[in-house]
């Protein structure tokens, strides 16, 4: 009954006012103890919201679900498509995306898409290499300074050789103790390489 009432209140507010009511019921979801069919409905209202058109209101739901693995999975991948300003914090934060929708994400996604998937926590090596065989430089050095990314000597060596003609990226890489000896000495090699151009 209250989410009917909701629902017919929704399409009239304005947009803050949506966008806080939208938080309120994400939050019920999650941790309100809701019968199964109260959680039925507000999962429902909280679908028909993607079509929203305010990002404020996808924001809001894509803020309160970003860090809980209990979140609607459904929703959580329908944020993660969304524009930017939606997206982010699903794509910086969700247990709930794969690897493999992250390899994706990185594949189609653009730069500030691939810097804030190479920030996550715990990024498998699969998504570092992802993002070294695709990443734009910005992503690359995002990833280098994730001290969670799990990334393989052929994941450097990808950087090396997409992006080392960067300085930023150089020094970055140059700072870590942990490079692979073989990745430092390629490094230096691109770096004997810019140096004529100076």
């Amino acid at each position: 009954m209250i989410v009917r009432q909701f629902i017919s209140w929704v399409r009239t507010a304005p947009a803050g006012e949506r966008a806080e009511a939208t938080r309120s019921l994400a939050r019920a979801w999650l941790i309100s103890d809701l019968s199964e069919d109260d959680r039925a409905a507000a999962e429902g209202a909280l679908l028909m919201l993607l079509d929203d058109a305010s990002p404020l209101v996808r924001r809001a739901m894509a803020e309160v679900f970003c860090g809980s693995a209990q979140a609607p999975a459904t929703i959580v991948r329908a944020l993660s498509l969304d524009q930017p300003s939606v997206a982010l914090p699903i794509l910086e934060h969700s247990p709930l995306l794969i690897d493999a929708d992250l390899v994706d994400l990185v594949a189609t996604g653009n730069s500030e898409t691939q810097c804030v998937i190479a920030r996550r926590a715990n990024l498998p090596a699969t998504v570092c290499a992802a993002i070294a065989e695709v990443g734009s430089p910005a992503a690359a050095l995002e990833l280098i300074e994730n001290p969670h990314a799990e990334l393989a000597p052929f994941s450097w060596d990808r950087i090396v050789e997409r992006h080392g003609h960067l300085a930023a990226i150089r020094e970055s890489m140059l700072a870590l103790d942990d490079l692979p000896p073989a990745t430092r000495l390629t490094l230096i090699a691109k770096l004997s390489e810019t140096l004529p151009q100076f």
